[in-house]
């Protein structure tokens, strides 16, 4: 449970929210649907790419496999009225067991047909890492999405960029136009919010709204805060009108379950 939840993360109008990045999609995408479980709402949590199979999302009915066919949507619908939330998934990936996602099509089908009041969708993965820049393949984000929340963990910040906590460093790096020994400072966070080929790379046009997370932050210091600080003020002084000066910025911890304004802090 994240507490006093600000309308800017929850977004009670965004039907389809889709979670890019890294350092906690999966765990914010719980705390987000459980949350939505105690207002009263159905929730499907699913993904258009992959997810381990020793997930917490799970419950102990989960996951439930869907053919992609309006014809078996009914038998959503049934679990839905009995447990108000799942995890919706096409199929299990033989050699890792890995658990596969839907092309975004089928989610806009998800989402018409009214079945459910939520869908999130984890849109790219990122190995368990703290931070990341996307591939060319990635992040696969729906047309409906209403709300695309970029995550990154604090223990990514201040570290070198050859750092174990970074997923595909090199990409991270030639994104930033800096050297793979080089740190994830302010500068580098900001061109990786501001950057179109960067965290919210593949975001659909307005109404779709955008919402930096930081997670991780119980472990990070004043100086963490600090450097988001800094690096708002960057995407800010940068592109005072362009849609990434409108990105709402928290930091928080799914763990400990609360969350701050970057802008206020």
């Amino acid at each position: 449970m994240i507490r006093n939840t600000p309308d800017e993360l929850y977004l009670p109008d965004a039907t389809v929210v889709a979670l890019v990045g890294a350092g906690g999609k999966t765990s914010l995408m719980a705390a987000m649907a459980a949350h939505a479980v105690r207002r009263g709402e159905t929730v499907i949590r699913t993904t258009t790419t992959k997810l381990a199979s020793d997930t917490r999302i799970f419950g102990p009915d989960n996951p439930v496999f869907w053919d992609e066919h309006g014809s078996s949507l009914p038998k959503i619908q049934a679990r839905l009225a009995r447990d108000r939330s799942l995890t919706l998934i096409r199929d299990r990936e033989s050699s890792t067991g890995k658990l596969l996602g839907f092309a975004p099509e089928s989610i806009e089908l998800l989402a018409s047909s009214g079945l459910a009041d939520r869908v999130f969708v984890e849109a790219d993965g990122a190995r368990g890492k703290a931070i990341k820049a996307p591939a060319d393949h990635e992040p696969v984000i729906p047309h409906s999405t209403d709300l695309i929340i970029g995550i990154v963990g604090a223990d990514a910040l201040g570290v070198s960029m050859d750092n174990e906590h970074i997923f595909r460093p090199e990409r991270l790096a030639a994104l930033c136009d800096a050297l793979p020994i080089e740190a994830v400072d302010a500068d580098v966070l900001a061109r990786l919010v501001a950057h179109p080929q960067g965290l919210f790379k593949n975001t659909p046009a307005s109404p779709c709204r955008r919402l930096l997370f930081v997670n991780k932050m119980d472990t990070a210091g004043e100086a963490a805060w600090a450097l988001l600080r800094h690096a708002r003020q960057l995407v800010k002084a940068a592109q005072p009108d362009g849609p990434t000066s409108a990105t709402l910025w928290i930091a928080g911890s799914v763990h400990e379950g609360w969350v701050r304004s970057v802008d206020g802090n």
